[in-house]
């Protein structure tokens, strides 16, 4: 093949790639094919934390809650890291079922949407592997265990931990207005050992966690003051 005709050949796939989108992972913008992600704004500079909420008063109504089951993310900015499909879709019933257990605790779930009704949803974006045996044995150690009770004084990730990159939303459930959107990725504490131990014994730690939180949060947001439930 001619020197002429290679660079004929090479010249439009060059320009198309250069043409192609490069999909920003969400340190740079909330995911893009996430209906609630244009309301968003990055709480920092380069993080992958994302935040939109309307005022507290907003809240102050609902007193049902309806979780729907979680969704796994196909947008082109999705973050699996060789995690297969079947995996996915586990993770995500593994959060749904956390979420509605823990919910539950404090909200009725209605058999349909009332004026007192919020709609949450979680989607995942992304995980990261636990590596196995190594991530563990990095917590069993003197210095291992030393190392990770510092990390989690400072809110840090634990050596070789997975973790989960998820967004949750909530919604007024009879208008499906967007009350609440944000995007975060979560680790368990690195002196959860039990969490070290598979990347699925990650998922259930941080879907325990996570739910704990957004139960947590969402009576704040719904307490009258003063009042008790």
């Amino acid at each position: 093949m001619t020197g002429s005709l290679l660079r004929r050949i090479a010249l439009p796939a060059t320009v198309l790639l250069m043409a192609a989108p490069a999909h920003a992972q969400t340190r740079d913008q909330a995911p893009v094919s996430l209906p609630s992600s244009g309301k968003m704004m990055q709480d920092k500079p380069g993080s992958e934390s994302w935040t939109y909420a309307q005022p507290q008063s907003r809240f102050l109504k609902y007193r049902t809650v309806i979780v729907d089951p979680t969704v796994v993310y196909r947008g082109p900015d999705a973050q699996f890291e060789g995690i297969d499909a079947a995996d996915r879709a586990k993770f995500a019933d593994m959060i749904t079922q956390e979420l509605r257990s823990e919910i539950a605790k404090t909200f009725p779930a209605p058999a349909q949407p009332q004026a007192d009704t919020l709609r949450l949803r979680v989607t995942i974006l992304g995980a990261k592997k636990t590596v196995g045996g190594l991530a563990t044995a990095s917590r069993v150690t003197p210095m291992g265990f030393a190392t990770s009770a510092l990390k989690s004084a400072l809110g840090k990730k634990g050596t070789l931990t997975g973790s989960i990159l998820y967004a949750v939303e909530a919604f007024d459930a009879q208008t499906n207005e967007v009350l609440i959107a944000a995007v975060r990725r979560r680790t368990p504490d690195p002196l959860d050992v039990p969490a070290t131990l598979s990347t699925t014994d990650t998922v259930k730690a941080v879907a325990r966690d996570f739910a704990n939180s957004a139960r947590r949060r969402l009576e704040e947001l719904t307490q009258v003051p003063g009042s008790s439930r």
